[in-house]
């Protein structure tokens, strides 16, 4: 039986962020399919990044890396606020350094991250692994209360 993998996870080479969510993701035992985009010959779609913009809580701002050096050489010739979707989109796939990387994608639950939070990242654990791992931390907590009561 082939194991449907939902999570797909956009890397680009030599990106730290990239490294440590793919490390995440597998010493956490959570499925994926890892994608890398190379600068040079860019597999992305147009289609892909508005799957991801139907996924983000802050649209574009999600997909873009603000603190690249590729989207302040942008920005000094192009105005994205001005531009339309439809041509910022294709800047972005002519471009790809103007992305915002790892981008993980859960296509299934439509769940969309960019970049790398050892807090956010969490999201895609199954919600069994983060109730039972809240609970085992509460506890610990409510032990260590009891113990400084004690004292």
């Amino acid at each position: 039986m082939e194991m449907n993998i939902m999570i797909k996870i956009y890397t680009i080479p030599s990106n730290l962020p990239s490294r440590q969510a793919v490390r995440w993701l597998t010493q956490h035992d959570v499925a994926f399919a890892e994608q890398r985009v190379h600068v040079d010959q860019p597999e992305l779609t147009i289609d892909e990044l508005k799957q991801f913009l139907m996924a983000s809580e802050n649209g574009v701002d999600d997909l873009l890396s603000f603190q690249s050096l590729a989207y302040a050489a942008f920005i000094k010739n192009h105005d994205p606020e001005a531009m339309s979707l439809q041509a910022l989109l294709t800047a972005m796939i002519a471009n790809i350094r103007l992305l915002h990387f790892p981008i993980i994608y859960d296509e299934h639950l439509h769940i969309l991250q960019t970049g790398f939070s050892q807090d956010d990242i969490r999201v895609f654990l199954p919600r069994s692994v983060r109730v039972q791992e809240l609970t085992t931390m509460l506890l610990r907590e409510s032990k260590s209360d009891d113990l400084s009561d004690i004292e």
